[in-house]
């Protein structure tokens, strides 16, 4: 066969060494660090034990990701391994949806509410484990249902968090649902291609994902560490 007959996602990654993916590998690798980093500023900075606790727990839940992230693109691994990894990576993005949620609910929400949706978001993060685990062949439309169900619960209590967080707070959080999910979108369409052997649509998503993180950072920061003061 020509190689003008290939088609360009036909061709062979850019690999560096034994290192697959070196770009995602290398990408969400910082990104680990990064978090590391941002967790520990943000449990330093915080008014009170609650928001510090929460704000933790949303630095862990990106540190998860992103090195989960880092290890399973950037190692070539068997296929068994691939698998199990392939379905960690994916089960940490409910984590991290589950882990933004989780500084805002304590900071902004009371009573019985606050623990509603905390008990919802982190139920549907086991319960998308659980489907990882027993029913992977289902992972695609289920996983998007549950974070499509993780995004109605923000809905649902948009008045509190606006009332809250005021709407710069809250535009924030919006922000960062939406570059994740234009992210989403490119990577379900398989499109821009780019340089299909180096920097393509999946980079493009990487660093989408990084972007929203970023933003939900400024948010916690800026507009839900100050609740507790």
């Amino acid at each position: 066969m020509r190689l003008g007959s290939l088609t360009r996602m036909e061709l062979p990654r850019w690999t560096l060494g034994r290192m697959q993916n070196p770009v995602r590998g290398f990408l969400h690798g910082g990104a680990a660090v990064a978090a590391l980093i941002a967790t520990v500023f943000l449990g330093w900075v915080a008014p009170n034990w609650g928001i510090r606790i929460g704000s933790i727990v949303f630095g862990l839940a990106m540190v998860a990701l992103y090195t989960t992230s880092s290890l399973y693109h950037a190692i070539p691994w068997r296929d068994v391994w691939k698998k199990r990894m392939q379905r960690l990576d994916h089960s940490m993005i409910l984590v991290l949806i589950a882990g933004t949620y989780t500084p805002v609910a304590i900071a902004t929400l009371d009573g019985w509410l606050q623990w509603l949706v905390l008990a919802i978001a982190w139920g549907l993060v086991a319960l998308g484990a659980l489907q990882h685990t027993l029913f992977p062949q289902e992972r695609q439309t289920f996983s998007m249902i549950l974070a499509i169900s993780m995004g109605w619960l923000g809905a649902a209590i948009a008045w509190k968090f606006v009332q809250e967080l005021g709407w710069a707070g809250s535009g924030l959080a919006v922000a960062g649902g939406i570059v994740y999910s234009i992210g989403l979108l490119l990577l379900i369409a398989n499109r821009p291609r780019l340089w299909p052997r180096v920097f393509s649509y999946h980079e493009v998503f990487h660093i989408m994902v990084v972007t929203a993180s970023v933003i939900h950072f400024v948010m916690i920061w800026r507009y839900v560490l100050p609740q507790g003061v």
